[in-house]
């Protein structure tokens, strides 16, 4: 079931209601207070104080004075947000965390879940992160910029006291999750400015607990391929024969197929959900090769 973007965007965004430019982002964190050697989870959260949003994009600076903390991993448990243009992505130097994420149709609720951080304290000292260039994006039609409100963490390290066990946060979420990733669909999209027009398929399986870490792909036969959501097909074809495996961070799978067995019920509501998500990521691409033809000129 293939999808072409650009006939159904405008028809989705059309139906969205109009939103309030209101917004704040925080920070919060399984311990403010870390011994060298312990590791933690940060937690970036959005509240969406009456406003409606779509999609959300910018940077945590970490600001330390000897490298205090670094940052080892990072998780889309529970996330709001679905659609990933951009997963969160560290800078070389460790210090920005980069990001775009959207989801489907808006969300106007509280305390939503962007992304995790897990970080690892190094040495003594303290260190702040800080929310840096945000902006929201309302589902008002007309992709209305909301500039949040935006508040720190401060995180203090401190030195390890002798017998002192190691505390890792993050270890113990995956320790204990051993509940595979949610059921989830393959769907073909197709549009002239991603992927150079070429055929795509699209998947994007939830994991409350760890969050999806890849996928693997087995594209007619092949041989496996690891992947992020999006795979272009070699084979570009809608006659393609595709078996994808999501993994979330604790190694636990879940199964998908393209095309679906005959035997298998299909949820419209799910594939309008899909669609719309294609339509999205069409939206976000288009966007951040703007915001770089600007920046270049």
């Amino acid at each position: 079931m293939k999808y072409k973007i650009y006939t159904v965007i405008a028809l989705l965004i059309a139906l969205v209601p109009l939103s309030t430019n209101a917004a704040s982002i925080y920070l919060e964190t399984s311990n403010s207070t870390l011994s060298v050697g312990d590791t933690a989870v940060v937690t970036v959260k959005i509240n969406a104080e009456g406003a409606v949003i779509n999609t959300v994009e910018g940077n945590l600076s970490i600001k330390s004075q000897a490298n205090n903390l670094a940052v080892q991993e990072f998780s889309l448990a529970n996330s709001s947000f679905g659609l990933w243009p951009r997963t969160p992505s560290l800078s070389v130097d460790g210090k920005v965390i980069s990001f775009v994420g959207g989801v489907p149709g808006g969300f106007s609720i509280e305390g939503a879940t962007i992304f995790k951080v897990i970080v690892e304290a190094k040495k003594e000292g303290d260190v702040t992160i800080s929310p840096t260039d945000f902006l929201a994006y309302a589902n008002d039609g007309k992709g209305s910029k909301i500039s949040p409100k935006m508040s720190d963490v401060v995180i203090k390290v401190v030195p390890k006291k002798s017998g002192e066990v190691i505390r890792d946060d993050w270890k113990t979420i995956l320790s204990t999750d051993t509940t595979p990733p949610q059921d989830y669909i393959i769907v073909l999209g197709q549009d002239k400015t991603l992927y150079d027009g070429k055929i795509f398929a699209f998947f994007s399986a939830l994991d409350n607990e760890s969050g999806i870490d890849h996928y693997e792909v087995i594209e007619d036969g092949a041989p496996a391929v690891r992947s992020g959501s999006t795979y272009v097909l070699k084979n570009q074809s809608e006659d393609v024969k595709l078996d994808v495996v999501a993994f979330d961070k604790s190694g636990n799978k879940k199964n998908a197929k393209y095309p679906l067995p005959s035997s298998s019920s299909i949820n419209w509501l799910f594939i309008g959900i899909v669609v719309f998500v294609l339509a999205l990521i069409a939206f976000v691409f288009r966007k951040i090769r703007k915001n770089k033809n600007n920046a270049n000129q």
